[in-house]
């Protein structure tokens, strides 16, 4: 989770903690002067929606509604739901998590080659830590990592936290990246600057290209899809297939990276045989037997969130990413990264 969200969201609790102190200060002191008083509803509401501390260090603080037994009840029955709140949203939206998939003979590559994906980063740290993500990509010994998009977020332009953790796998592995929604909301300038500085740390950066990985039967054709070419509905998939097998040969298994899920259709028509994907944030909300609530592209109920899908030859893995944009929280939605094995 985002810690200047962690920031916002202290301030608002702390004021709104204080402001319910004062109420039931103010409520005293109109009982002591048999003035008109605020409607003991509203005391409640205040505890509830926020201000739980508050209430019950007010009632011991001006020794007001301690005999109530409403109040009594409620009011610590609040201060417990606000604590299993926050520490229920913090470790769900910082228990990073590892998915593996095995696909073996189905890769159509020989030999053993194992993929980490991270998703989704969005320009933030798990449990405060800078090298949390990576030294869980480290665990897993992979022998490449890709980036499938959104490792900053257009709502701010720092990139510090997305190049250190950059930095910190390209240590671990040869590292790939193609852009996400986000990135390409920025300037071509700022883009240009922030492509730099990833190459500087190590990463190759996939701007609708391929590279081929490995040798013999272990090769297989890495492609990458920048997410402008998918906005434009321009995507060069099937014609960089046709390069690959041009000079490989028409056997030689396809990986895509590429950002967006809700695209697997145009993916399977471009005969991929493999697509990493992330961008749907796991429905942000996981619901059982419903699965994710809402994504970006597929609005709610969306089919593609997490998991591994099938369409025609091509199968596609959808991360649920590590971090979050406009909405800040995840329920029974963990981080995660992906680990493929070919």
């Amino acid at each position: 989770m985002n810690i200047k969200f962690y920031q916002v969201f202290l301030v608002i609790y702390t004021i709104l903690n204080i402001a319910t102190f004062v109420l039931y200060g103010i409520d005293k002191k109109r009982a002591r002067e048999e003035k008109w008083r605020i409607p003991e509803a509203v005391l409640l509401k205040s505890a509830f929606y926020g201000g739980a501390f508050g209430a019950g260090i007010g009632m011991l603080f001006f020794h007001h509604k301690t005999r109530k037994k409403e109040f009594q009840v409620k009011v610590p029955l609040f201060i417990c739901l606000h604590i299993f709140l926050i520490i229920f949203c913090t470790w769900s939206n910082n228990h990073l998590v590892v998915t593996k998939y095995d696909l073996g003979k189905d890769s159509g590559v020989a030999g053993d080659f194992r993929i980490v994906q991270v998703s989704d980063l969005h320009n933030t740290y798990l449990w405060w830590q800078k090298g949390y993500v990576a030294d869980m990509v480290a665990e897993q010994k992979p022998d490449m990592i890709v980036i499938t998009g959104d490792m900053i977020d257009s709502r701010t332009t720092d990139k510090k936290t997305s190049i250190d953790t950059a930095k910190r796998l390209t240590s671990i592995a040869d590292t790939y990246y193609v852009t996400g929604n986000h990135e390409e909301r920025f300037s071509d300038e700022y883009l240009e600057e922030f492509f730099a500085e990833l190459k500087e740390a190590g990463v190759r950066v996939l701007e609708d290209e391929y590279i081929l990985v490995g040798e013999g039967d272990e090769e297989f054709a890495l492609i990458g899809i920048r997410d402008k070419s998918l906005e434009r509905m321009e995507l060069p998939l099937k014609e960089l297939i046709r390069e690959a097998q041009k000079e490989a040969g028409s056997d030689i298994p396809t990986v895509v990276l590429s950002h967006e899920p809700q695209l697997i259709k145009t993916y399977a028509e471009a005969d991929a045989d493999l697509v990493l994907t992330g961008h749907a944030h796991g429905g942000q909300i996981r619901l059982p037997i419903i699965g994710g609530l809402v994504a970006p592209d597929q609005g709610l109920f969306p089919k593609y969130t997490s998991g591994l899908y099938t369409s025609g030859n091509t199968k596609m893995i959808v991360s649920r990413g590590v971090g979050n944009s406009a909405a800040p929280i995840r329920v029974f939605n963990d981080p995660e990264i992906v680990v493929v094995d070919l």
